[in-house]
This record gives C-alpha cells, structure tokens and sequence, in this order.
C-alpha cells in the first residue's frame, strides 16, 4: 500500500491508512494516540480520513477513490502553483537582466584591459548570459591546454530561451585537433550555428552590437581587452560578418558541407586544367552535367567566373582535404 500511495502519503501514515480501510474505522477512545498522531493529523489533511463526532468521536477512512483523486488535485494545484512561480522568477529575471545590461552600457570606459586569467573567464560568462540578440565566437587553435571535447561552450537554456543566436567560426586548424569531434557535436546539440575559416587572426567575442572581447595574445588568456566603443564594436560586427559569408557550414561530423561529393570532383579536374568534354569523358558523363556542377561552385563561391574561382580554391585550400 505505500507504495502504491508513494508521492501521495509518506510510509507510516499509507500503512495507517491501509489499518483504517480494514477495520472501517477507529474509535478515539480505543487508540487515542494514534488518533492524535502526527500519521493520522497526514491523513485527515490530505483528504484520506475524515473524524467524525456524532455520538462517539470516530476516525473514519474515505473512499480511496475519492480520496486518491482529491489527493491528485491537490498535486496538480501544487504543480500549477509551482509553474506560476517559475514564470514570475523568470520574467524578475528579465528585468533584471535588462538592467544589468543596462548599467553595464552605462559603463564610461569604452575599452579596457583586463589580465587575471579568472576574471576574463567570468567576463566571458557575464557577456554570454547578458547577450540580447547575438552572441559570436572567433575560435583558433591556440589554447593554453588544448581542452577536450566535453568542454565545449553550450549555451545556457536561458540565454536560448531569449531567442539569441549563437555563432561560432572555427580556424580550420582547430579540426585538425584530437577533441575537436566531440567538441563540434556537443556544440551543435547546445544551438551552436558553427562554419569553418582557413585561418582566423586572433579569438573574438561580440555580444549583440553593444561589446567586443580581444584577445592581447594568440591563448586570450594573458590578457583581453573588452571594447564598449560603438564605432569600433561596429566595424568588428562587419569584420565578422564577413568571415562568415566566406566560411563554410560545418556538418554534425565537422565536416566541411560547401560542395557537393561531385562537385569536389568536378572542381580538382577543372583545377587540373581539363576541359569539360575531358572532364566529361573522364567521369563518364555528359558536359552539360559538368558545366552543371561548376556553375552550382561558382554560385557557392559568389564569384562569376572560373579564373576567379580557381584562385579562391587554391589559395583557401578548400580541396586539400
């Protein structure tokens, strides 16, 4: 029986109520210890027993399905009640929040510079969780200890919640790393949009159009400078903004998604200097279909011709692996 009533009644007061069904009732006078006990104070609360004082005062059981279907009302009151809560906590805290980012635009200092290493982890966190809109990421591979991949950074559920969107650009080199699988699933599962550069110049992280953190070495951690200046978080807002147009998606599998399998193929015999008709030939299909995939290749690229798309391909070495 207390098991059956786990979540409903605690163990004493179900086994009570399991005597009570069986003998139908308890006299006062017989018992009254047990009719003063905290057990049966439980039932009488919960809706499971109910005294009676017409004639001799009696405690007597109610009906389980009666009782257990008040019991699972009052629950769901309390789970309702609860929800409420959550609600007004969470719109306290977007208030909160708004101030906080508020006063911390408030700040005079338009640039500055910040060296203990903890200090500049905690200000990572701040900017992530006072992020409004946009929260961007620049990642190399420098680390000072190469983390592995149950590190990565996952947005908090709150911050998601707001609607903000997460972007990250990865320094190709950075998937050459041994964690660098794990990393990217958990960072795609976390609500990451993730894309690949051939190299980036240094970390960054923008916060909406409001903050920018720099690094003062390749770790960012020896040093970061943290810039409030709209004039120049702008410029750093178009800067990323165009590393990620020339950026390639990154797959679940970290795997570079820009070209199609025969594309790739079609792009390293026309690198090679084929013609369509060898290419054709070559892939045993027709030459329509060749020009087909190259001018889908150019289109990803954004440029309009094959000189100009040859030159992209080779310097970026987007075909070297």
């Amino acid at each position: 029986m207390s098991e059956l009533l786990a979540g409903l009644l605690r163990g004493p007061a179900a086994e009570l109520y399991q005597r009570l069904l069986r003998t139908g009732e308890l006299r006062v006078s017989d018992d009254p210890e047990v009719a003063s006990s905290p057990e049966m104070d439980e039932l009488v609360e919960a809706g499971f027993a109910r005294r009676r004082f017409v004639g001799e005062p009696v405690i007597v059981p109610v009906e389980p399905s009666r009782a257990v279907d008040q019991a699972l009302i009052s629950v769901q009151r309390q789970v309702l009640e609860q929800h409420r809560m959550i609600v007004r906590v969470r719109e306290q805290m977007q208030v909160l929040q708004k101030e906080y980012v508020a006063g911390a635009d408030r700040d005079d200092s338009a640039v500055r510079v910040y060296t203990d290493p903890a200090e500049i982890g905690a200000l990572s966190v701040e900017l992530c969780l006072s992020a409004e809109r946009e929260f961007s990421n620049l990642e190399t591979e420098h680390y000072r200890n190469p983390p592995d991949g149950r590190s990565a950074k996952v947005p908090p559920a709150v911050v998601l919640e707001r609607g903000v969107r997460f972007r990250n650009i990865y320094a190709r080199p950075v998937l050459d790393l041994p964690f660098a699988g794990e990393m990217v699933r958990r960072c795609t599962e976390g609500g990451w949009q993730l894309r690949v550069a051939p190299e980036l110049p240094m970390k960054m992280v923008l916060v909406d159009d409001r903050a920018a953190l720099l690094p003062l070495d390749r770790t960012g951690m020896e040093g970061a400078v943290l810039v409030r200046a709209p004039v120049i978080v702008a410029a750093l807002r178009g800067y990323f903004e165009m590393l990620w147009n020339q950026a390639l998606p990154l797959q679940d599998n970290g795997v570079e998604s820009k070209f199609s399998a025969n594309q790739r193929t079609v792009l390293r015999l026309m690198i090679g200097g084929m013609t369509d008709a060898a290419i054709a030939r070559h892939l045993d299909v027709s030459e329509r279909t060749v020009r087909r995939h190259i001018s889908a290749a150019l289109d990803l690229l954004g440029v309009d011709n094959r000189i100009t798309a040859t030159a992209m391909i080779v310097r970026d070495g987007w075909l070297d692996y």
